[in-house]
């Protein structure tokens, strides 16, 4: 009787067990073939007429400014408006903070909202003096409360710099992110939708810095060349994520649970701006000719993340996961799907995602020092809970529900 017993317990543990999927956290948007291809059309004349005229047109505004990256923008931006003090939300793509103190201002931190991943209107308030530069971003993807930010700034008279740098393609209100400020960002690192190793910015204010100064006085001086490394990089990247390949190589190869600790060591680091290639290469003709070859994909592409979103959200609703989509947010318009497991052991859900062949990633680190986490209640929590899980065009709808029932299960038996 002892032994059917357990018998009993193993075949319900069996049937508990979720096939395995093989899901890498992120395939280029950027296929081999535009890489090469690229080479042949960079030599078009008008290349960079050709991709300026296709950004105003998305943006709506008249002035784009091409950047060696996202990060090198922020810096660009900052390095030439006066104020001396910048407010960034406290958990954020750490190199914003670098770019930060690279222009020489004093940075403060925003808690985030509340069941948020970003910092609102309600957290800028009482940070936001004259003198000083607020930078909302609209992270992973997630829109931000960005007009009320701009409404409170335009009447304590603030700067804005929307960082819209994984949020290009978004919308609010029929409206582009990175639009709504007094400067947009964008960044097509290789990270992001549209990868062509570069960034841009966008003005929406000239009376605050007139264009042709942005290109006049570079933070750090950059040379056009051909991004060989980051090409490289790529088409190693997409045959690896290839799935056949994924699967049978470069998974058991790639996904180790250390991957996936937060990003709080190297967040206080100071870097050397003149030995990176994010701020010495210029935005060359190549790079030129593969983003407009992406960009007469955005439809399509807008389309597929959008139902891979849905298959989260439908997966996910009225379970222990926690979702962090405001109701007015662009699914077509997302870089990642976040979501958490309150009171489950996030080391260990990534732990159990690896083994089933799940390459997912937490948040970003809290930026403030270790001392000072008492003041960001949420940015430390979101730092420590929120899980990153894989959109991009190649992931199919029934992937990602696969991808939502693992982790579901993981969190379940914990």
């Amino acid at each position: 009787m002892k032994a059917a017993s357990m018998a009993d317990i193993a075949t319900a543990e069996n049937k508990t067990k979720l096939r395995r999927t093989f899901v890498p956290l992120n395939r280029l948007g950027a296929r081999n073939w535009d890489l090469v291809s690229a080479f042949g059309k960079m030599w078009h004349p008008d290349i960079f007429a050709v991709l300026t005229r296709t950004l105003q047109e998305l943006t709506g505004r008249e002035h784009i400014v091409f950047t060696p990256s996202g990060q090198y923008a922020i810096a660009q931006l900052l390095s030439l408006l006066p104020q001396p003090e910048v407010v960034l939300p406290a958990c954020t793509c750490p190199v914003v903070k670098w770019a930060a103190e690279v222009a020489g201002k004093r940075v403060i931190y925003a808690d985030l909202g509340k069941d948020s991943v970003n910092s609102g209107a309600r957290e800028y308030a009482p940070l936001a003096k004259p003198g000083r530069v607020l930078v909302a971003t609209h992270l992973f993807g997630v829109p931000t409360d960005i007009e009320a930010i701009c409404e409170l700034a335009e009447k304590r008279d603030c700067v804005v710099i929307e960082d819209a740098a994984a949020a290009f393609g978004a919308r609010q209100n029929g409206r582009l992110l990175g639009t709504f400020a007094d400067f947009g960002i964008f960044s097509f690192q290789r990270s992001k939708r549209f990868p062509a190793f570069g960034g841009a910015i966008v003005v929406n204010n000239q009376r605050l810095i007139e264009p042709a100064a942005l290109q006049a006085n570079p933070i750090v001086k950059s040379r056009q060349k051909v991004p060989w490394h980051e090409i490289t990089f790529a088409m190693a990247h997409n045959l690896g994520t290839a799935p056949w390949v994924y699967r049978t190589i470069a998974a058991p190869l790639l996904v180790r649970p250390e991957r996936y600790t937060p990003l709080e060591s190297g967040a206080n680091d100071r870097i050397d701006v003149t030995e990176t290639r994010d701020y010495t290469r210029g935005f060359h003709t190549y790079q030129a000719a593969l983003l407009v070859t992406q960009l007469k994909r955005t439809e399509a592409i807008r389309s597929r993340i959008e139902s891979v979103t849905n298959a989260y959200t439908d997966s996910f609703r009225n379970t222990a996961a926690m979702m962090f989509l405001p109701s007015e947010c662009d699914k077509g318009g997302l870089l990642r799907f976040p979501v958490a497991f309150p009171s489950k052991s996030r080391p260990e859900i990534l732990r159990r995602a690896s083994k089933s062949g799940l390459s997912l990633a937490g948040n970003y680190g809290a930026l403030p020092e270790p001392c000072d986490y008492s003041k960001f209640p949420n940015a430390v929590w979101a730092a420590q809970n929120i899980i990153q899980l894989p959109l991009y065009p190649a992931l199919s709808a029934e992937s990602a529900t696969n991808v939502a029932q693992h982790l579901l299960e993981i969190a379940r038996t914990l």
